[in-house]
């Protein structure tokens, strides 16, 4: 009998054989014969090897005496279980995409249930083959396959079987495609039922109950049932930050930033990936370049509105880090993002296909020239209600320049694009005078108070100006602006 709850359920199992080496070298298919060692082993058991090393007749499970007599130019890297977590934890965000149960089953495999989303990604063979282009396409050795349970679906996947089984009461039939390492059992119960001639689940199952309970528990038991269909399994939902927070250590210590490139983009991928599980940008990405023995060098890249495009980004990243100076080489880098916001997406009218401007071009070109100038050197000009000209703007973000609250008169007089820093007195000044005279006479509660008669003048070449003559009459000129 099938547990309803069960019968409603689909999973998709992920095994990732080869993750101890993956976790290490990602790209490590076509290198030397590269083998990973079990840590605290006193065999040093391989507990993986790459292609070139498996074509020499390196194998899972042998010990490291033996695989380097038959190849001595073997090249060996410790196991790193961390490195082994972050990168499980960074498949389970990439498999939000198909749903948001997700459970990590360490130290190699992965779990979702995708019943609600069948039809959203075409079936169940479609979404199995999705899953599996999209594994591969990031460089991961993976088997992929389906089943109504979990524990059967990690079976399946570590049986090297790809298929999609949609029915529990189909379990029981692969049962004799199954051999008994996929139950990732105890050895010394391994070796017990191998003893008795067990090789297979099929061959386990018709073994008598209470006498394999009374001999290896009832754990196991309930196991076999949680594969089966006969018994409810809880797994528990894997959590995700909700900030990004990722660190990657470089082969070799990098003394120029051009070197730092392609584990920047690395990263950014792992960013990119973060941020489109959540249907979210960032505004401000953390950057610390990590080096050995001294604090590390802190780049900030700020963004005027959210965004994650990771293309974007990186050429953001491009610009500081050409920027930057290394007090030392960088042995590692770390991207940690401010809060997520939510993107604001934007839907194109029928008739705008080809012709609308991208409505985030400028904020991209005020980021690549903040990028490259500094962040204090790029920014907007925002008015505020005050008549002394030399106190009425103030520096504000680009493209958000919103007026302090106040009051502006309804006609107000017209004013110079090209004001002076500071007034500079007219010397022999002979032109004629156009229109004014304006007064502006305040600022006595701040003590920084103008009493000036402006008026708008004309130069002999044809040249308007703006100028003033303080109060009381009889002061000399000043020159204030000049209009374009």
């Amino acid at each position: 009998m099938v547990p309803a709850a069960t019968a409603r359920q689909l999973w998709l199992g992920a095994h990732f054989p080869r993750l101890p080496l993956e976790a290490l070298l990602p790209a490590s298919t076509g290198a030397a014969a590269t083998g990973i060692t079990e840590v605290n082993d006193p065999r040093r058991t391989i507990v993986a090897c790459n292609d070139r090393a498996a074509r020499q007749g390196i194998i899972v499970g042998m010990g490291l005496n033996a695989a380097l007599a038959l190849v001595p130019g073997l090249a060996l890297q410790e196991r790193r279980p961390a490195a082994e977590a972050a990168l499980l934890d960074r498949l389970a965000r990439w498999a939000l995409q198909f749903t948001p149960v997700v459970s990590v089953e360490s130290p190699d495999a992965l779990l979702a249930e995708v019943r609600g989303s069948l039809e959203l990604f075409g079936g169940a063979i479609a979404l199995c083959r999705r899953a599996q282009a999209g594994l591969q396409s990031r460089g991961l050795q993976a088997v992929v396959a389906l089943a109504p349970t979990p524990r059967g679906a990690l079976w399946l996947a570590r049986a090297g079987l790809r298929i999609a089984v949609t029915r529990a009461g189909a379990m029981p039939g692969l049962a004799a495609r199954l051999p008994l390492s996929c139950l990732r059992w105890p050895a010394d119960v391994t070796e017990a039922l191998a003893g008795l001639g067990i090789r297979t689940v099929a061959e386990l199952l018709r073994l008598p109950r209470d006498g394999f309970a009374r001999r290896f528990g009832a754990a196991l038991l309930e196991e076999l049932d949680e594969g089966l269909g006969r018994r409810r399994e809880p797994r528990r939902r894997h959590l995700v930050a909700e900030r990004f927070d990722e660190q990657l250590e470089l082969p070799a210590a990098a003394g120029s930033t051009a070197g730092l490139e392609p584990a920047a983009a690395q990263l950014l991928r792992r960013l990119g990936a973060f941020l489109r599980a959540r249907a979210s940008g960032l505004s401000e990405l953390r950057v610390d370049l990590l080096h050995r023995d001294r604090a590390p060098t802190r780049v900030r890249l700020g963004l005027t509105r959210p965004a994650g495009d990771e293309t974007h980004l990186r050429a953001l990243l491009r610009e500081r880090l050409g920027q930057s100076r290394l007090p030392a080489p960088v042995t590692g880098l770390r991207f940690r993002s401010g809060v997520l916001l939510p993107l604001q997406l934007r839907e194109a009218g029928l008739f705008e296909q080809g012709r609308a401007a991208d409505p985030r071009a400028t904020a991209r070109l005020l980021e690549r020239l903040r990028a490259r100038l500094g962040p204090d050197l790029v920014f907007g000009v925002c008015p505020v209600p005050e008549h002394r000209p030399e106190r009425a703007w103030r520096i504000a973000e680009p493209g958000g320049i919103t007026p302090l609250p106040g009051h502006w008169p309804a006609s107000r007089p017209a004013r110079p694009l090209w004001m002076l820093v500071a007034p500079q007195p007219l010397e022999g000044w002979d032109g004629v005078l156009v229109t004014g005279p304006e007064r502006i006479e305040t600022g006595w509660w701040d003590g920084h108070d103008v009493r000036r008669d402006y008026y708008v003048a004309l130069t002999r070449s044809g040249v308007r100006l703006w100028i003033f003559r303080e109060r009381p009459p009889g002061q000399g000129w000043f020159l204030h602006g000049v209009f374009g």
